[in-house]
């Protein structure tokens, strides 16, 4: 039996069929745009050298042994053109390839706006069917700026553009002072769920997130933007705050998600290595990368 995660991760080119496959988005040119801080695009090997390091195949909490899981990894996306679109592009396809080869994908990321283009990768992997989702974040990310692909675009873009059915997408741990109320109003007339941080406080995340879950109707992601855990949880994201998640609230999140049939898709995205401290906010993304393959494992084990 396998000891720790990094005996069951093997090359994408080694494992055409697999339970879940890894990918890399070196990314933050849509930060930048946002006035956030660059070093995103050095998150995927960050986060994969956490995940080989620290963690084991068991589970205690749940019970769960993870080392019947098949993980594939397919590095990193070459994202390197000096054009934007170009970048999106890329991203686009090879999410669409990658999905339907493999029955769940792991974005290592990365700016949240290449979101945008992995949402648009699902679509196409089921011939162009509107998706439905969870965004675990402190910014709702629905800017309208047309000509603009940022990190504070996704899902402003993917509503407008019918990819993304409000009715079946919801915003989880939006912050009280960091949204504007243009964007909320857009969310509401969208028929959007949200659910303010204060909530999530108070009432604990396994509540909001099984009412996410259980919205999703047809092919379903979850992105994770890592700035939505308090800073001093996670210091290196491209835009920290004082306040947000706790660890015990994002891993609980990244496990009911692992655990839902329709979550074929799951990002930790907006992880900024330049700022990390110890490897601080490293080992948290791949602590919620983990909890995402534990509830995987558990719904297999069941």
């Amino acid at each position: 039996m396998a000891t720790f995660l990094r005996e069951l991760i093997r090359p994408a080119a080694e494992l055409p069929a697999a339970d879940v496959c890894l990918v890399g988005l070196p990314l933050d040119f849509g930060t930048v745009l946002e006035g956030g801080r660059a070093g995103a695009a050095g998150a995927p090997d960050a986060i994969r050298r956490e995940l080989r390091r620290y963690h084991k195949t068991y589970n205690l909490e749940h019970n769960v042994h993870l080392d019947a899981l098949r993980i594939a990894d397919a590095g990193n996306l070459a994202l390197g053109h000096p054009e934007h679109a170009r970048n999106h592009q890329t991203i686009r396809q090879e999410l669409a390839r990658l999905l339907g080869q493999y029955p769940r994908v792991v974005v290592l990321g990365g700016s949240h706006d290449g979101t945008y283009s992995t949402v648009r990768g699902l679509a196409d992997a089921h011939n162009g069917q509107a998706v439905s989702g969870i965004n675990l974040d402190a910014h709702a990310d629905v800017k309208d700026k047309p000509d603009i692909i940022s990190s504070g675009t996704p899902f402003g873009k993917l509503l407008r553009e019918g990819i993304l059915t409000g009715a079946h997408f919801t915003e989880i741990g939006l912050h009280s002072n960091l949204n504007t109320w243009e964007d909320i109003d857009f969310l509401h007339q969208q028929g959007a769920h949200i659910v303010p941080l204060a909530h999530v406080q108070a009432d604990g995340m396994p509540e909001y997130m099984q009412r996410a879950l259980r919205r999703l109707q047809g092919p379903g992601f979850v992105s994770f933007d890592i700035d939505g855990c308090a800073e001093a949880y996670a210091p290196a994201v491209s835009a920290p705050s004082a306040d947000g998640f706790t660890p015990r609230q994002a891993t609980e999140a990244a496990f009911l998600a692992g655990r839902s049939e329709q979550v074929q898709l799951f990002e930790v995205v907006e992880f900024n290595p330049v700022f990390d401290r110890d490897n601080q906010t490293a080992r948290l993304a791949a602590t919620i990368i983990t909890a995402f393959l534990s509830g995987l494992a558990a719904s297999k084990q069941a």
